[in-house]
């Protein structure tokens, strides 16, 4: 078979060139404005399948004793910073506490996913879960995402709960939603440390229990006064016939059409929500944290907008991929407690549980 031999090296060339062009346009696309250039909004979403195909093609090469490699080499080299955003390098065990002695505290974010809420039924073994996980990390400060709470009778009045079985005086809820008086929905921000203020900040609208506010919070920790943001940014909302065309990765032509339109829409409003945090980050006279589900990966438009001069934790403290949704791809990270200097970042885990749609993550940070 000398002609599929001869022929074989070169078609894989190609494979190989087009794999590398496609590397460097996932990593460096997303830092263009999606609204101005739309493709970058998708662009990171394939950045480490791209990367991890180029590596396999450097060993192939270098296996077949080919000068090829160098191709690859370039495209995995001219996208370090990608890969840097991307993957934890900082293995450790130790986990996240807190210390007066050293002014150091725990801060958790987590996507509740309404709190098991669907279809207006209340899942009580989902949410025996997370008050068990809440309550096993114990966190000083905790921010959720997607909360709900009801005051009507025979449903779960959660701020109360938390309130007293996790033992927080202060807390913030932004209320983005209400419905029949009762059922509400955000933002909520927990803590063992005074608020000294608290505000809802507009970003938009969501259908979502929470995506139409930013909560913005001034804690005052060990005499110092710490800003604290969280969010979640606009999410994708996806309805489950538009998770099974992604999960199979077949449909019709319109189908593909109609999802695409609808992200695209989405990374338009998602970024210019990030550039509203950004002002925020900047505007603060006070230290800050920002902390919440961004709704995009760390090769994104939005990840570096609003991470700019900005301490990632995971990648202090964090190892691998650090994944923390838990459906769709196993690459993605999407949840984010990132922390201005001079704090600094002692310790990060993540909370994988095979029940939540989002793990939470906790640091320890100190003054």
């Amino acid at each position: 078979m000398p002609f599929v031999a001869k022929l074989l090296p070169r078609f894989l060339f190609l494979c190989n060139l087009l794999i590398t062009i496609s590397l460097l346009l996932s990593a460096w696309l997303p830092y263009l404005d999606p609204r101005q250039y739309w493709p970058s909004g998708f662009a990171g979403l394939f950045f480490l399948i791209s990367w991890t195909i180029n590596f396999i093609f450097i060993i192939l090469w270098l296996i077949w004793k080919k000068h090829y490699y160098w191709i690859s080499l370039f495209g995995v080299v001219l996208s370090g910073n990608a890969l840097y955003n991307s993957v934890g390098m900082r293995f450790s065990s130790e986990r996240p506490v807190s210390d007066p002695d050293k002014k150091q505290f725990t801060l958790m974010t987590f996507n509740t996913s309404n709190m098991g809420l669907k279809d207006y039924r209340e899942d009580t073994s989902l949410q025996l879960s997370i008050y068990n996980t809440l309550r096993h990390a114990s966190p000083d400060i905790l921010c959720l995402q997607e909360f709900y709470t009801n005051e009507g009778p025979g449903f779960s009045n959660h701020i109360d709960s938390m309130k007293r079985v996790l033992q927080y005086p202060y807390h913030f809820f932004t209320r983005d939603k209400t419905h029949w008086n009762y059922w509400h929905y955000g933002i909520v921000l927990f803590s063992r440390y005074p608020i000294v203020r608290a505000s809802r900040i507009p970003c938009g609208y969501s259908t979502a229990g929470s995506g139409s506010s930013i909560l913005q919070a001034d804690v005052l920790l060990y005499g110092d006064t710490v800003r604290i943001i969280t969010a979640q940014l606009q999410s994708y909302m996806f309805r489950d016939d538009d998770y099974k065309l992604l999960e199979a990765g077949e449909g019709s032509f319109s189908s593909v059409r109609t999802l695409a339109s609808k992200m695209k829409q989405t990374i338009y409003k998602r970024a210019g929500q990030a550039r509203q945090l950004a002002g925020l980050i900047l505007s603060s006279p006070y230290k800050v944290i920002v902390c919440g589900d961004l709704n995009d990966t760390p090769v994104s438009y939005t990840y570096y907008t609003v991470s700019a001069n900005l301490q990632d934790a995971f990648l202090h403290k964090g190892y691998g991929i650090g994944r923390t949704l838990s459906f769709l791809a196993p690459t993605l990270r999407i949840d984010y407690i990132l922390a201005q200097q001079p704090l600094k970042v002692h310790a990060y885990t993540t909370y994988v549980r095979k029940d939540f749609q989002h793990f939470p993550v906790m640091a320890s940070l100190s003054l």
